[in-house]
């Protein structure tokens, strides 16, 4: 798990890619849009120039009388161009007068206007040559009529001027967005800082310091501070409710283990078979009370962490209560004690770990029998459905519990009666941790007689089908 936690990018990292990426991306597609500028701008500038040239070689050929064009005159045409210039002169009559006789021709259906220059592209002597084509009238003895002048140049020099333009142009941008990340980098760094801060003060604390943060920090950053703070408050009361409780056991096991020891020094030192006898059976009885008690911790303990609630499907209530009711029968008809179920008239599904709700229904019926019929008496049950909720309703006709202590006996530990009953004070705790990790509740219902607990529940949302066969059954 740390080898792939390792292999993830950082945040600095993952902005400076975001940045920086977009931006080479940009800045390609401007170096191809410029080169294609470019080269629109080379033809057009050089097929100006041509033209000029056109008009220059149809003049002194005028001027010469149909002669070749000084040499001079070409030296310095090619000198500013950088290309070779060939050219050719043709009369009206189609009769060449001067130049090169092998011009490039001309495509079919190619129309050349007169007094307006025509380019095209072709190729020279097995080399590519931009050509125009300038027909312009003279009125001379020699051209008498429109004549047709064509000068055409290799592009060597037009692609390297394109080409010169798109390398300044990629310099300057190689430029730009090598600065621009050099900024990003140092901005990222630095924006960054409020976290790298948040970390180090975060990292410097202890393992029981979880106090607040209080570090100024961006408002962007402010909910993961706040996130933060939530989670150290919730572990340190967590941390708090653990220290509560295992202070609290250790004094509630001191007692018994105290017992245990005792009881088994008296039945070492026993003088008679029988006097070792009641020893051993006080021995195991506190045995057994000390098993209670740690059965009973380790049920609190699972109910406030809600261990297993979603891993088993809806129950209903009415067949839970009746499976946990059926297993006290026989302490009951020892006792003389009649339980009576009233189920409900409909399924009751409810959601949660089927043992803990098994378990807060034990205790409530435990509770019942064990300090609201001792001997004797009646024990009813009554599940039922209270709107949204399900509820069970656990009576006993016992002594009650007093109206000032209706809230304190779901507290851990605490026993209105400190007689030898085998109980630590944890049974109603362990109902309310199990009812609430469910969504529900449970609690004291004033009546005059007897005590009345009433545990309620949410109904868990089935589909009809489930319903059914839970009726069914």
């Amino acid at each position: 798990m740390n080898a792939g936690l390792g292999r993830t990018p950082s945040l600095r990292t993952r902005l400076f890619v975001l940045l920086v990426v977009p931006l080479v991306f940009v800045a390609l597609a401007s170096s191809v849009v410029r080169y294609w500028s470019a080269q629109d701008m080379s033809k057009a500038l050089y097929d100006d120039t041509l033209k000029v040239v056109a008009h220059a070689v149809a003049r002194e050929v005028v001027l010469t009388k149909g002669d070749l064009v000084a040499d001079a005159l070409l030296d310095s045409l090619v000198g500013a161009l950088g290309d070779p210039i060939f050219y050719q002169v043709r009369a009206a009559d189609g009769r060449f007068v001067t130049g090169h006789s092998d011009a490039p021709i001309p495509s079919e259906g190619l129309d050349v206007p007169g007094g307006t220059p025509v380019f095209f592209d072709s190729h020279y002597h097995g080399r590519p040559v931009r050509v125009v084509i300038l027909r312009e009238f003279i009125a001379d003895i020699d051209f008498d009529g429109w004549t047709t002048v064509q000068v055409w140049q290799t592009v060597t020099q037009r692609q390297a001027l394109s080409l010169s333009l798109v390398g300044q142009s990629v310099f300057n941008l190689l430029l730009i967005v090598g600065s621009a990340a050099i900024l990003f980098w140092f901005g990222i760094n630095w924006g960054l800082t409020p976290l790298t801060d948040l970390r180090s003060a975060v990292g410097l604390r202890s393992a029981s310091d979880l106090r607040p943060i209080r570090r100024p920090v961006p408002h962007e950053v402010a909910p993961l501070v706040e996130t933060i703070n939530s989670l150290f408050a919730r572990l340190r009361a967590e941390l708090d409710r653990r220290n509560a409780f295992i202070g609290n056991a250790a004094h509630q096991l001191r007692n018994p283990v105290a017992a245990i020891q005792a009881q088994a020094e008296a039945a070492l030192s026993a003088s008679s078979d029988s006097g070792r006898t009641a020893r051993l059976e006080d021995l195991a009885q506190a045995a057994r009370q000390l098993s209670r008690m740690s059965h009973q911790l380790l049920n609190f303990d699972i109910a406030n962490e809600g261990r297993g609630d979603d891993l088993q499907p809806p129950s209903d209530l009415t067949g839970l209560v009746a499976d946990v009711a059926r297993r006290h029968v026989p302490r009951a008809l020892r006792a003389h004690v009649d339980i009576e179920l009233e189920p409900a008239t409909e399924p009751l599904p409810i959601a949660g770990n089927r043992v803990m709700l098994e378990e807060a229904i034990d205790n409530l019926i435990d509770n019942g029998l064990k300090y609201g019929c001792a001997e004797g008496g009646r024990l009813s049950l009554v599940v039922e459905r209270m709107g949204n909720m399900a509820a069970l309703t656990v009576a006993d006709d016992g002594p009650g519990i007093p109206p000032e202590a209706s809230e304190r006996v779901f507290d851990r530990f605490v026993r209105l009666s400190e007689d030898s009953d085998g109980g630590c004070g944890l049974g109603l705790s362990i109902v309310r941790a199990i009812a609430q990790r469910a969504g529900g509740d449970v609690g004291i219902i004033a009546v005059n007689n007897g005590c009345t607990v009433r545990m309620k529940l949410p109904i868990a949302q089935l589909e009809n089908s489930g319903i059914d066969s839970m009726a069914a059954e």
